[in-house]
């Protein structure tokens, strides 16, 4: 008993020291420092590697925090939760708008966390964020064969698709959290159109007519 209760109460400061890091990299920026999270735990940086090793070790807890929520977003908005009184998604469009709309919504609710989170990705492919999209792919992918295979569509590509809707979205979401030169709304329908002009002819059997229109373009701040 002794020894349980001592693991779930580092298991809880733990959690308590998280809660801090997020905290400050909402407020001070994705250059957070590990002094200024130690600051905000009210305990010594020695303390803070000792339960996370050290910056990468942070960034991995961290990252698991968001893959976590992400996840959670994700699944909400497919099974229609997301809007009280609605039922499952089940349209493929519906689909594709749900699961993009749910990855760039969290990149909008907390844009310091994404930047912590992605600001080393491109010289660590282990980052957090990497691990994070290979998750959200495999989610798709998953939802992306059940819809083919309710159309008696070949469900083959299910995976290649997820991973490279996956990517254009974290690149787009990427370009658009740092310059915001348009809503997070006409991103989102412009993103389902350029996808949706080729997945509509597994969908529906034909090549949907043009959707892609201009794209309204907010003034830079």
């Amino acid at each position: 008993m002794g020894r349980r209760h001592s693991s779930q109460e580092r298991q809880d400061r733990r959690e308590s020291f998280l809660d801090a890091a997020i905290t400050v990299v909402r407020r001070d920026g994705h250059t957070a420092s590990m002094e200024a999270i130690a600051r905000e735990s009210g305990v010594t940086k020695p303390i803070l590697y000792r339960v996370f090793g050290d910056r990468s070790g942070l960034l991995l807890a961290v990252g698991e925090r968001f893959a976590a929520e992400l996840t959670t977003a994700l699944t909400e908005a497919l099974a229609g939760s997301a809007q009280p009184g609605a039922g499952p998604v089940t349209e493929p469009r519906e689909v594709l708008r749900a699961s993009i709309d749910a990855y760039v919504g969290l990149v909008d609710r907390d844009p310091e966390l994404y930047r912590f989170l992605t600001a080393r990705l491109a010289t660590d492919p282990s980052q957090p964020i990497a691990t994070l999209t290979d998750e959200i792919a495999r989610n798709i992918a998953l939802v992306l064969s059940q819809q083919l295979r309710a159309v008696g569509a070949d469900v083959g590509p299910a995976e290649p698709w997820a991973y490279a809707l996956v990517g254009m979205v974290h690149l787009a979401g990427d370009w658009w959290v740092n310059r915001r030169t348009i809503s997070r709304e006409a991103l989102v329908d412009a993103l389902v159109d350029l996808v949706w002009s080729g997945l509509a002819t597994v969908a529906e059997g034909s090549v949907a007519a043009g959707t892609v229109g201009a794209v309204p373009v907010a003034d830079a701040p």
